[in-house]
């Protein structure tokens, strides 16, 4: 049996003395500490560290080592247990120090007592209190109480049964034409469809810590069925179906049927701005100085003209925008249009187009201009992920602005607490200028009357809040700027020519395009960008 080497206190007639005792069966030797602790236990503090140190060596070349630590006499001291729960209340283990010479062992019983005094009231193991007394295992830790654990419960969990992540694929035929009237990008559903389907959350089964006390399972994640109009569930909540037939979408985990709203002619002075919950399709063109709103997808077989659409979904353009400056596009999902020109595009999924001039584009995903021209010059673009095309930039040098590797909603944020803190330290300034002045008032006059040192008393709970807003946006902004410098993904390619005039930037680093580069693809290299034939 595996037994740690202990020590006992001697009493002789010229002093205390500490014996050794081996260890059994690869047990842990004797340890300075461990003495030093039963001594410190049992208020025997006239002993000399360098005698511990000394007689620990010589148990370890020699058995049954006696050293003299003290002169004098100690009483008695009977055998010492010592219990300690660990910080979870999952299990307490027992420490047992033997009796001196003319010391008492303990009984069983007053084993038991002396562990409930230390707080163990749940799982104690009788048997391996009393193998402990019996085989005298002392300065060896032994479990002496289990907790009883809890039973682990379940997460809810959803299941949709339609395709959630539907994507637009434009089709390229064989001369590099992209054809954008061929589209399967509505998720299509019937009246009555079964769309969702809830396993609700086990919050599992209380255990019993060794400390007698109830030992709650991990927190389980709660969800609901979470959905828009022509929508019912199940009386349980379970279930989830379409009232009618239409097109389903999902953002952000609410699920949304409408019937597809379809525009016959110009969206103009006829039609008016659109704002739907739904899919919206116009059959001719978007004019300028209107709009366009919906929840889902946003497919126009025309052109769009300065015109703002907007809508959580994807944007198709069948045959373009001619934005004149003023058009903007703001799409959840994919943005696809024949031609993109001085238009503003902000896009949660892809842009896909066969040419893009002088437009700011902002994309979460790639950015490809693909087709016969395949084109992108002028404006800037910006994506975390990459940019393809066949040109990039032009003959005559035009300003084209590329970043990639650079999450932009990053960077997006980290400019606004920048603004924010600039606000909250322009508010903390101004109060601190106004309790200074009620202060020197006071200084000054003795008293304020009720107003002002209630204004000043909300000054001083103001300035604490404002300390503690701009203690949590430096942090913030100093984990913005680590994730923003760390990215080292992203890449731009070119198929056929890229001119001077090219400013890239692959996560964080820049360079300027400054002769022609042919058939290449660019990439980050630590603090470099380097060019790869393709």
């Amino acid at each position: 049996m595996k037994r740690n080497a202990f020590f006992q206190l001697v009493q002789k007639q010229d002093g205390v003395y500490l014996k050794s005792y081996p260890a059994l069966e690869g047990g842990a030797p004797l340890s300075v500490d461990d003495i030093l602790y039963y001594l410190e236990q049992k208020k025997i503090m006239d002993v000399s560290v360098d005698d511990i140190t000394s007689f620990v060596q010589k148990a370890s070349e020699t058995v049954n080592a006696e050293k003299r630590i003290m002169i004098g006499k100690i009483l008695p001291e009977n055998e010492f247990p010592v219990v300690t729960i660990d910080p979870e209340r999952k299990f307490a283990k027992i420490r047992l120090y033997p009796p001196s010479s003319g010391g008492k062992r303990l009984s069983l019983k007053e084993l038991l007592e002396r562990i409930g005094q230390n707080g163990v009231q749940y799982g104690i193991l009788k048997e391996n209190a009393a193998l402990l007394l019996k085989a005298h295992l002392y300065c060896t830790d032994v479990l002496i109480a289990k907790a009883k654990p809890p039973v682990q419960g379940r997460d809810a969990k959803i299941t949709y049964h339609f395709d959630v992540d539907k994507t637009c694929r434009p089709a390229m035929d064989e001369s590099g034409n992209v054809d954008f009237h061929h589209l399967d990008m509505i998720e299509h559903v019937r009246e009555g469809q079964h769309l969702a389907t809830l396993a609700p959350a086990d919050t599992g089964i209380s255990g019993i810590d060794v400390m007698g006390e109830e030992f709650k399972p991990k927190k389980v994640v709660q969800r609901i069925l979470k959905h828009g109009r022509n929508i019912h569930l199940s009386e349980d909540g379970l279930e989830m179906y379409s009232d009618v037939s239409g097109n389903v979408t999902m953002v952000d985990e609410t699920v949304f049927v409408s019937n597809q709203y379809e525009v016959p002619a110009d969206v103009g002075a006829s039609t008016g701005d659109i704002d739907y919950d739904g899919s919206v399709v116009v059959k001719g063109n978007v004019l300028t100085g209107y709009a366009i709103k919906a929840t889902g997808d946003i497919i126009v077989n025309g052109v769009v003209e300065g015109a703002k659409l907007a809508t959580a979904g994807k944007i198709v353009l069948k045959r373009g925008i001619q934005g004149k400056g003023q058009a903007s596009l703001e799409a959840g999902g994919d943005v696809i249009s024949n031609f993109i020109e001085s238009a503003s595009v902000e896009c949660g999924g892809r842009v896909i187009t066969d040419a893009i001039m002088h437009s700011h584009v902002t994309a979460e995903d790639d950015i490809i201009a693909r087709g016969k021209r395949g084109m992108i010059t002028g404006g800037a673009l910006k994506t975390k992920t990459r940019i393809e095309a066949k040109t990039i930039g032009s003959t005559m040098g035009t300003t084209t602005v590329l970043e990639v590797g650079i999450d932009p909603k990053l960077v997006e944020r980290y400019h606004l607490l920048e603004k924010d803190a600039e606000q909250l330290a322009l508010e903390r300034e101004s109060l601190v200028q106004n309790v200074l002045l009620l202060k020197k008032r006071l200084d000054t006059q003795g008293k304020l009357d009720e107003e002002k040192l209630a204004s000043m008393k909300r000054a001083g709970l103001r300035i604490k809040e404002i300390d503690a807003a701009l203690k949590d946006n430096e942090a913030e902004r100093a984990g913005l700027s680590e994730e923003i410098k760390k990215k080292d993904s992203g890449r731009i390619v070119a198929e056929n020519i890229v001119y001077p005039g090219v400013k890239m930037t692959i996560s964080s680093v820049s360079t300027n395009i400054n002769s022609e580069v042919q058939h290449s693809a660019f990439v980050r290299d630590g603090a470099d960008i380097r060019i790869r034939a393709i």
